[in-house]
């Protein structure tokens, strides 16, 4: 139980921390104008998907422990929630950055691409 009172109280905390970000120049308004479907920016999404992955690697931990003594309840239920919270987490990430992530790859490799082109124009 104990270990399930930290884990909630971490991210409890995790949150109150990001409440203090520094916020940019541009209001939140200014910032979503030129991309009215990002409500995340690419910084925001990698640590998000770097959370995600925080996330399942407590999961393997806390399945380790329950192959060692798999009549512990609340083993279980701290998997449960960590698993649940991946989850969420993860279709967070889907809904939002999985788009803007493609589609700035796509624009890099059209940029290669051009710039291939005239580097082998001007040879």
């Amino acid at each position: 139980m104990k270990n399930l009172l930290l884990i909630i109280g971490a991210f409890i905390s995790i949150g109150m921390v990001a409440d203090g970000h520094k916020t940019s120049d541009k209001s939140d308004k200014d910032r979503f104008a030129n991309h009215p479907n990002h409500l995340m920016d690419f910084k925001e999404c990698k640590e998000l998907k770097d959370g995600i992955g925080g996330l399942l690697g407590l999961s393997d931990g806390i399945w380790k422990e329950i192959e060692a003594n798999p009549e512990n309840e609340e083993k279980w239920l701290e998997v449960a929630l960590v698993a649940d919270l991946a989850a969420n987490y993860s279709e967070v990430y889907d809904v939002f950055c999985k788009d803007m992530i493609a589609q700035r790859m796509k624009m890099r490799m059209m940029h290669d691409k051009k710039k291939h082109k005239k580097d082998k124009e001007k040879d």
